[in-house]
C-alpha cells in the first residue's frame, strides 16, 4: 500500500513578504520527504544508514538540521545509534511472493510483491516497503530508538526565536525487528507476543511549557478494528500511517516517547519509523 504525501511538496505553497526596511515575513507549509542535495554524500559508497557524526566539540548530542528550519538530534557513535534519530534506507517485510491485506487498525500493509526481500532485517529497518515520490522513491526515512541515553530534546523548530512551527502531522510505522518481535520471525497473523500495547506519544513545547499531546498506537492486544466471525483480532501497523499533530499546536520543541503497558512485554528495541513531517512555518524578522 502506497503512503500518501501530507502535503503535496516540501516548497512554500503560501509566501509573502513585506519590504519596509529589512522586514521579512513569511509564511509556508514545510514536509520532510527525506529528499536532500547532499543526499550522496550521506549515504556514500551504498551505506543504508546514517549515523549523525559526533560533534567536535565532545558534547553528547548530534544534530541533522534539515535546511533552516528543522533539526532532528541523535546520541550516536561512529558505528551505533545510542538514542534518538538515524537516516535509514533499510527495509524488510515478510518473504513471501504476492499481495496480503495487513491487520494494522492505522494503515495498510506493504506491497509484498514490490519490495526488496532479504533474509534478516537490517537493525534500521521500517517494515515494508517505502513509496517515497516519483523523483525519488530511495529517498530515506527516519528511524527513533528510545533508550537511557537520549538527547535533551527530540526535534527542534531551527528558527524559534523569529517563528513559529505549527504541527499538522508525519507518518509512522514500525519497525522490521518490532514486527518479527510481535508476529514472530515469518510475521504469522495468528502469532501475537504482547498482552498490552506498544504505544507512541508526541508532546510539544513552547518557552518551556507543553502544548498538547497526542498518541499513536503501534500494536495491541485485542485492539485491532478489523473482526473476523465476529473476533476481535490484535493490531500490528505494518504500513506507513498518517499519525495526527495537529493538537501540539505551534512548538518549538518536539519530544518522543514509546511506552509498552504490560510490564511483561518487552522488544528487542524501543523504536520506530517515521516520515513526511508537516507543519506550518511562520518566519518574521
Amino acid at each position: 500500500m502506497k503512503k500518501i504525501i501530507l502535503i503535496l511538496a516540501s516548497v512554500p505553497l503560501i509566501v509573502t513578504s513585506c519590504m519596509k526596511g529589512t522586514n521579512y515575513e513569511g509564511s509556508f507549509y514545510f514536509t520532510d520527504t527525506g529528499i536532500y542535495n547532499n543526499s550522496s554524500e550521506i549515504f556514500k559508497d551504498g551505506a543504508t544508514v546514517y549515523l549523525f557524526p559526533a560533534p567536535s566539540d565532545g558534547s553528547r548530542e548530534s544534530v541533522f538540521a534539515v535546511g533552516n528550519t528543522i533539526a532532528y538530534f541523535s546520541c550516536s557513535t561512529s558505528s551505533s545509534l545510542m538514542g534518538g534519530f538515524a537516516l535509514s534506507k533499510q527495509e524488510w517485510e515478510k518473504p513471501e511472493t504476492g499481495s496480503e491485506e495487513g491487520d494494522d487498525t492505522e494503515g495498510g500493509a506493504a506491497d509484498e510483491s514490490s519490495a526488496t526481500i532479504t533474509e534478516t532485517p537490517g537493525e534500521y529497518c521500517v517494515y515494508g516497503k517505502s513509496e517515497k515520490s516519483s523523483e525519488s522513491p530511495s529517498a530515506p526515512f527516519f528511524y527513533f530508538r528510545q533508550t537511557d541515553m537520549m538527547p535533551e530534546h527530540d526535534m527542534l523548530f531551527i528558527p524559534f526565536e523569529s517563528g513559529t512551527c505549527t504541527l499538522k502531522g508525519m507518518y509512522v510505522c514500525n519497525s522490521a525487528s518490532t514486527v518479527r518481535a510481535i508476529r514472530g520471525e515469518n510475521v504469522d497473523e495468528n502469532v501475537f507476543n504482547l498482552n498490552g500495547d506498544y504505544t507512541l506519544t508526541a508532546t510539544g513545547y513552547l518557552d518551556g511549557k507543553v502544548t498538547g499531546t497526542a498518541t499513536f498506537l503501534l500494536a495491541g492486544k485485542g485492539k485491532s478494528k478489523v473482526t473476523e466471525g465476529g473476533v476481535v483480532k490484535d493490531s500490528l501497523v505494518t504500513g506507513w500511517s498518517a499519525f495526527d499533530l495537529s493538537k501540539l499546536g505551534s512548538v518549538d520543541y518536539i519530544d518522543f516517547d514509546l511506552a509498552l503497558s504490560d510490564p511483561a512485554d518487552n522488544l528487542p528495541y524501543t523504536d520506530f519509523c517515521m516520515d513526511n513531517f508537516t507543519a506550518q512555518i511562520h518566519i518574521s524578522y
